[in-house]
């Protein structure tokens, strides 16, 4: 006798549940997420932004703010994978009730709003605070090296781009005079040679080159702002006793670098190698879990941050870690 097996028809027809609330189990996190966000949370500064009657009506703020932190929680960061998850997703479904906000909306509402949604960390942390889940008692700091947006292949050093400048003005310069001359020569026939008709292999080094003048003006000024003031009587020329400067006051050392992609990303030493990349910090509630600072920096150093921590902790929960 042959087994009888469940029906399989992937041509028959379905329908959605009734609600969106049943897209997935009660106690899902996209219920919890959602419901905080449309309840609990503070949204005015968002919703007010929205003044103009004219124009085709925009997707909910609410339901937008509640998309981009349910997928945060899920570890999706991507406008265009937070699109298609709306798409195919169900959870992402019981979030939006089934709205399918393409991936530049989800990009300008970010942008838009970038400063109140840094601020509804404080909110949710008043609301673990209220359910007493922020202790205080015993508080942990660290730190994360996470990825920039750029490679680190595209910085250079302060003492390559002063080389590097010099050989690109060089080179530079011997095209516009073999430019020069072959505008001369074809005058005639094709007139003056504008910028937009240069080649681009010119136009190339020529913004190679303006990238390291950039660059290289960023690290003075960063060398500058850094600069010790001398004491009374003193000068800012030595290094210490016995230990002559190797670099001028107020000039970066030949080492320092500098990312024409991320300008303000630098190179650190992660459990990958070194990378491109910033410094994240966490403080976090021993008790619960609960992150009850952050913060990201460029410095590399987990020390420099504690200070900072320690007090953004006071100011985000009205009191101190014991």
């Amino acid at each position: 006798m042959a087994k009888t097996f469940r029906d399989w028809d992937i041509e028959q027809l379905m329908m959605f549940p009734p609600s969106v609330e049943d897209f997935v189990p009660q106690g899902h996190v996209a219920h919890f997420v959602r419901d905080t966000v449309s309840e609990a949370l503070d949204l005015s500064a968002i919703v007010d932004c929205y003044s103009e009657e004219r124009g085709y009506p925009p997707y909910h703020p609410v339901m937008m703010t509640a998309l981009l932190l349910y997928a945060y929680c899920q570890g999706i960061y991507a406008s265009r994978r937070i699109a298609k998850a709306c798409r195919e997703r169900v959870d992402f479904m019981a979030v939006t009730g089934i709205q399918r906000p393409d991936f530049r909306t989800i990009s300008d509402f970010r942008n838009r709003h970038l400063a109140a949604l840094r601020e509804m960390f404080v909110q949710v942390l008043q609301l673990c605070q209220k359910a007493g889940l922020v202790k205080l008692g015993h508080v942990a700091l660290d730190g994360t090296k996470v990825k920039a947006n750029a490679s680190k292949h595209k910085a250079m050093s302060y003492g390559r781009m002063n080389k590097a400048e010099a050989e690109l003005e060089a080179i530079v310069s011997g095209w516009f005079k073999q430019a020069h001359a072959a505008d001369v020569r074809e005058d005639q026939e094709h007139g003056d040679l504008s910028e937009e008709q240069l080649p681009d292999w010119v136009r190339d080094k020529q913004r190679r080159l303006e990238k390291i003048r950039e660059a290289r003006a960023r690290l003075q000024a960063e060398a500058r702002a850094q600069e010790p003031v001398p004491k009374k009587g003193e000068d800012n020329k030595s290094g210490g006793p016995g230990r002559p400067r190797k670099n001028e006051p107020g000039t970066p050392k030949e080492s320092a670098q500098s990312n024409f992609t991320d300008p303000e990303s630098r190179i650190m030493k992660s459990h990958d190698g070194f990378i491109q990349g910033y410094n994240a910090q966490a403080a976090v509630d021993a008790d619960s879990q609960v992150i009850v600072a952050q913060m990201l920096t460029n410095n590399a150093s987990d020390t420099q941050q504690l200070r900072s921590m320690v007090a953004q902790i006071k100011h985000n929960t009205g009191r101190q870690a014991k």
